[in-house]
């Protein structure tokens, strides 16, 4: 079992200086209509100026089945959902998963340490946020987000990636998981100090990568390879770090996890910055906003930047943000990138630590499993932030990752 105590101890001491006691806990709530009000635990929650009637679930499976091409006629699972998805927090840090085809992860930062979903609900109002409650802090939109696990479809294989500028090794494109005959999301375990948040799809047609053909245009994703898959994400008391893990019931090449660039709309880093301990890194300007690290253990990938966190930018202030993703040496391929995204291919293993772990859809041994983490300062939104710059933000991932495995 992997212990984050790093983080851990960097948190800790501002726990103990506010006097909040460790938790994490969940928040998943089903949209329904006034005639819930006799569910347990049923509330009106707001969006904005959207009024709700909710009640809180554990779990939600969608049937999608037959698979077919006309998306507009599935289930609007996102728009079922307050917050769009099942979410999890600690004192430091929350995220929710998207309940779509994207299944992206969504970050919130706590101006101070303490729980606050199940007074805001991902949306704080005014008077919260005088109060000082955190709020949403990026801007996601179609891309990786931080640590979502997405499919990258192959057009043409080239040279070895380089991991420090991420040049790309494969010419592609970033894929969501449209095509499923199911979607569900649940909370798998909370406890006081730790708890698991988890989505998966059963019967996924995988797109098919085909290096010989020469445009997007003429992919198909008529495959007969149809694969389950599990992505779960816990999280501990004092953390704002998450630990994924990723199940399928066969062997799929061409899963990614990584991180989005800050803007997602700004484009890929032209400019080649080096560090002053020598770690290359991509910006523009003069502006560092993308490094990729090979450390001994591991890859790590990391952005910073700063935009609008909702598209609001009447009412909001833009957020200055880092995100990172650090994959197990045993779990890490090669490096690829779009103009949006900087992404590690994921290799699957049959074992972690010295022993397989269970794969949740089958209660069996897991063969094709794999693992890494995620982590996240609002470097303007947070009081006390773990970094401010680029360079703080490179030198405490590097602190993070190092007894990572």
């Amino acid at each position: 079992m992997v212990s984050w105590s790093r983080d851990l101890v960097i948190s800790l001491p501002l726990l103990l200086l506010t006097g909040c006691s460790p938790r994490v806990t969940t928040s998943f709530w089903r949209i329904g209509t006034p005639s819930d009000s006799t569910r347990e635990g049923y509330a009106v929650l707001y969006e904005g100026k959207k009024m709700r009637h909710c009640y809180p679930i554990t779990e939600w499976t969608e049937q999608l089945s037959p698979i077919t091409n006309n998306q507009s006629s599935l289930p609007d699972t996102y728009h079922s959902l307050h917050h769009h998805g099942v979410a999890v927090e600690s004192e430091l840090m929350a995220y929710r998963i998207y309940f779509d085809k994207k299944q992206t992860i969504d970050p919130y930062c706590k101006r101070k340490p303490q729980l606050e979903l199940a007074q805001s609900h991902w949306y704080p109002n005014d008077s919260l946020l005088a109060a000082g409650y955190g709020d949403d802090i990026l801007r996601v939109s179609g891309t990786v987000g931080v640590g979502s696990v997405k499919y990258w479809q192959t057009l043409q294989t080239g040279e070895a990636a380089n991991l420090q500028t991420g040049q790309n090794a494969q010419t592609g494109k970033l894929c969501h998981f449209d095509k499923v005959a199911s979607r569900s999301q649940r909370i798998v375990k909370q406890t006081k100090n730790s708890a698991t948040i988890e989505v998966a799809v059963k019967g996924w047609q995988v797109p098919l990568n085909n290096s010989q053909l020469n445009d997007f245009s003429q992919l198909s994703t008529l495959n007969s390879q149809l694969v389950n898959l599990t992505v779960q994400y816990t999280m501990q008391a004092g953390h704002r770090d998450m630990r994924c893990d990723v199940f399928l019931s066969e062997p799929v090449e061409g899963l990614c996890t990584g991180v989005q660039t800050i803007p997602a709309k700004g484009g890929w880093p032209t400019d080649t910055i080096v560090l002053p301990d020598g770690t290359i890194g991509l910006g523009n300007n003069s502006q560092l906003s993308i490094i990729n690290c090979q450390l001994p253990n591991g890859v790590l990938l990391a952005s910073f930047g700063r935009d609008w966190p909702v598209n609001d930018s009447a009412k909001y202030a833009k957020e200055t943000v880092g995100l990172a993703v650090f994959i197990p040496k045993q779990y890490a391929g090669s490096l690829v990138h779009d103009k949006s995204n900087n992404l590690c291919l994921l290799k699957l293993a049959p074992q972690t630590n010295g022993h397989r772990p269970s794969n949740p859809q089958t209660g069996e041994a897991a063969n094709n499993h794999c693992h890494f983490f995620l982590t996240v300062v609002g470097a303007t939104k947070e009081n006390h932030p773990v970094a401010t710059t680029v360079e703080d933000w490179f030198a405490y991932l590097r602190k993070w990752a190092k007894n990572l495995r």
